[in-house]
């Protein structure tokens, strides 16, 4: 086993290791923001072991490509297709592991490698297949969610160790699978760089970037049956038709339901409201402080998170939050949000005027978000994955094995 020294959880370690981590999906959202977030504090904790990392061309760039103790693996075609990257990953993935000499795999996403040779570690960052039948989805979709959800069984019977990144998270894989507590390590994500509250003067940036002005009401969810949009939409509607509230509601994302989002838009046509709801697509993450910063308030009608990232986000910026009365969403505000009934119109729609129309409320919300924001830390994150790694009880690879590894970076 390897053994920690006071430098840290992965430093100095007797022997050295061979990790693989698979970050294949990190292109956009919440995955791109826990590669960028939680690999590089990982990476600067353990200088000892060796990683061999898999990412797409087209992410922003690793960490430190000059650090010695690692192997770069950039792929173009595994990532431009869902269904090609899992086949990939689960057929050819296993021989390049074998070859390579890697001790443990951990991928960053629910799926673990069913064949590989050695232990893998998953992260389930998606709990959505486990409920797609609670939820409007598309035809299309449903195979797709159905296929994550069978592969999602299979890992977590298969893998070594599970990261789940909240406590409602684990409680759910302990009561729906009879999974052992001590297979689980919770790791909650952490608040992102740059997410703070804005600078003065930075509405400027938010006007130019993004075509926005200040007050309006924010809100970032799942563009898609889950996210509960159409009831949050129908919540605004009935404030704007009562004159209760004139700033428009924002709502960035790309769509992932059309026919969903399709139906929230006809709603909102049908009520004369289309024009009062911005609909800004995707927005580059390094924007998103912006947005929340100025937001007069966040709303955030997700009935279903495995965590709820930006939650954690908003509190990190200091805006006054509005969620849905369920976990994980209720811990991880806790008193620093207003909550509502997620599947009430009515109700979400006289929790929005109570915040709006107080700003003592509005203040009290912002003190305590930024408060709770400090207890969310990617560091910490990345001190429970090596401790994984630490109590692998493996026999640890040779120094000249890994010594034999490619330079630090290489593309396939």
């Amino acid at each position: 086993m390897l053994g920690a020294t006071q430098d840290g959880p992965c430093a100095g370690v007797e022997g050295i290791m061979n990790i693989a981590i698979l970050g294949l999906t990190a292109t956009s959202y919440g995955s791109l923001t826990y590669w960028q977030s939680f690999l590089p504090r990982l990476l600067q904790l353990d200088r000892s072991n060796h990683y061999e990392i898999f990412l797409p061309a087209a992410n922003a760039g690793p960490p430190d490509a000059t650090q010695p103790n690692l192997s770069f693996h950039f792929h173009r075609l595994v990532t431009r297709s869902g269904t090609l990257r899992v086949l990939w990953e689960q057929l050819i993935l296993p021989w390049i592991l074998r070859a390579r000499h890697v001790d443990v795999v951990y991928t960053t996403h629910n799926m673990a490698i069913l064949l590989s040779p050695v232990p893998s570690i998953i992260i389930l960052q998606n709990v959505e297949p486990f409920f797609a039948g609670q939820f409007p989805n598309a035809l299309r979709l449903r195979p797709r969610l159905w296929l994550l959800r069978k592969m999602t069984e299979i890992s977590l019977r298969r893998s070594h160790k599970i990261i789940a990144i909240s406590e409602w998270e684990k409680e759910f894989l302990i009561e729906r699978f009879h999974l052992p507590p001590e297979k689980i390590i919770v790791s909650y994500p952490g608040v992102t760089e740059g997410f703070r509250p804005p600078a003065p003067g930075s509405a400027a940036a938010l006007r130019e970037h993004l075509g926005l002005e200040p007050p309006y009401i924010l809100s970032v969810t799942r563009l898609a049956g889950y996210g509960n949009l159409l009831n949050l939409a129908k919540a605004y509607v009935s404030l704007v038709k009562t004159g209760k509230v004139t700033m428009p509601l924002v709502i960035p994302g790309d769509v992932w339901d059309s026919q969903y989002i399709g139906r929230v838009k006809k709603m909102l046509a049908e009520e004369g409201c289309a024009d009062r709801v911005k609909f800004l697509g995707y927005v580059s993450h390094r924007h998103m402080p912006l947005l929340f910063g100025h937001a007069a308030c966040f709303v955030f009608p997700s009935l279903l998170e495995a965590c709820g990232t930006v939650l954690i986000e908003a509190l990190a910026c200091g805006t006054p939050i509005l969620c849905c009365r369920r976990r994980p969403m209720s811990d991880i505000c806790g008193d620093a949000a207003v909550l509502f009934d997620g599947e009430d119109p009515v109700n979400i729609a006289d929790r929005i005027f109570k915040v709006l129309s107080d700003p003592p409320l509005r203040e009290t919300l912002s003190r305590r978000g930024l408060e709770r924001a400090t207890q969310f830390s990617w560091q910490q994150g990345a001190e429970k994955i090596c401790r994984v790694f630490e109590q692998l009880d493996l026999a640890p690879c040779a120094v000249s094995r890994v010594a034999e590894a490619n330079p630090p970076e290489r593309r396939t």
